[in-house]
């Protein structure tokens, strides 16, 4: 019997010893990607927002949550919070194409088209392969009613990564040549 109740105090021990620090911040951005990965946009925001909240994450951490907020912001039309949320990450990490790229597309959908074309222009500076950045300068070219140039652009990105179904369907799909 005294073996049992050791055991068991053990278990009991474990269960309610504190977390190491960053656990309960970590958690929650681990469920923030869950969410997002789901299409659960609000829940995303929810968790990462306690993610973010909490001071705990580490810079590539922090970044990863402010990204996948962005994407949720923006996914909801809040483009304003996932520009902040962009500009934010920028601060530390002010070579990330991806967010110049993310944050070139919330500016655009906003309508801030020069804005959009600054950042997207400093995506492509960093990354010159990146086939979304390429998909985007045509999509900000689209939105001036530029469409020789928008088709360039997006002729770009479908070279850059041939497979890419939606960048197909620009091109070729819907009769818009």
């Amino acid at each position: 019997m005294r073996k049992k109740a050791g055991l068991a105090l053990v278990l009991v021990s474990l269960l309610v010893a504190p977390l190491p620090a960053g656990a309960d911040a970590i958690g929650d951005n681990n469920i923030c990607y869950e969410k997002f990965a789901s299409a659960d946009y609000k829940g995303a925001i929810l968790y990462c927002t306690s993610a973010i909240d909490s001071g705990e994450l580490s810079d590539p951490d922090l970044i990863a949550a402010l990204i996948n907020r962005g994407v949720a912001y923006k996914s909801i039309g809040e483009y304003e919070s996932a520009i902040a949320d962009y500009t934010r990450a920028l601060r530390i990490a002010p070579k990330d194409a991806l967010l110049y790229q993310n944050r070139a597309n919330a500016l655009r959908e906003m309508g801030d088209y020069d804005a959009a074309l600054e950042d997207i222009q400093k995506s492509i500076d960093l990354d010159p392969k990146s086939a979304g950045a390429w998909y985007v300068r045509g999509a900000i070219a689209e939105a001036r009613s530029n469409a020789g140039n928008a088709r360039k652009y997006y002729m770009t990105a479908l070279s850059l990564d041939p497979q890419n179904k939606v960048y197909r369907e620009k091109i070729l799909g819907n009769g818009d040549r």
